[in-house]
């Protein structure tokens, strides 16, 4: 689908559906286009263990507090993904999937929003991509003549992948810190 609104939020996880609901709120029209074919953005793809740094109440979107998880203090990826899929629908978001985006052109008074389905036009336009599509590798002398396994984050899923083997994490931000193997009798 294609056609005229004043602003086209570019993505369909937390970011994006908070912007929805706000341009809601102010009376906007708006449309959120999101790669994914489902609810739930990047959240969808995690690592088996990952849970939120935060309790539920401190994880909520604007609207909507984000229920507690039974017997969890931090909820998983699963309890995220259901969050989001059921804020998305309590609020009526004109979420439309997967669409993929593939260009933003400035035409003067609009712009002008190139997906694999259509062209949109808007007034504004919100980049909510997330940090996930494209994940940085750094440039690591030695990497290329490494002849283990490597992998970023967007990559890792459980800690058994990793039994019997040396792992070195690269890197200090959130993900790094998180997604490590997380039992002494997995990798060395």
């Amino acid at each position: 689908m294609t056609g005229h609104t004043d602003v086209v939020v570019i993505g369909g996880g937390q970011a994006g559906l908070a912007a929805g609901y706000h341009l809601r709120r102010q009376g906007l029209h708006f449309v959120v286009l999101d790669a994914r074919a489902t609810p739930g953005g990047a959240w969808q793809h995690t690592w088996d263990s990952l849970h939120l740094f935060s309790p539920a109440a401190f994880s909520s979107l604007p609207g909507r507090l984000m229920p507690t998880q039974p017997g969890e203090e931090y909820p998983d990826a699963g309890h995220v993904v259901a969050y989001l899929s059921d804020y998305e629908k309590r609020y009526e978001l004109p979420v439309q999937r997967p669409v993929q985006v593939l260009g933003v052109h400035d035409d003067g008074r609009l712009l002008r929003v190139e997906t694999d389905s259509g062209t949109w036009h808007a007034r504004a336009v919100i980049s909510a991509t997330g940090t996930w599509w494209r994940p940085f590798l750094p440039a690591v002398p030695g990497r290329g003549d490494f002849a283990g396994r490597q992998l970023h984050t967007v990559s890792y899923r459980r800690p058994q992948d990793f039994a019997g083997r040396r792992v070195i994490v690269v890197g200090a931000a959130t993900p790094a810190r998180r997604s490590p193997p997380t039992s002494p009798t997995t990798p060395n």
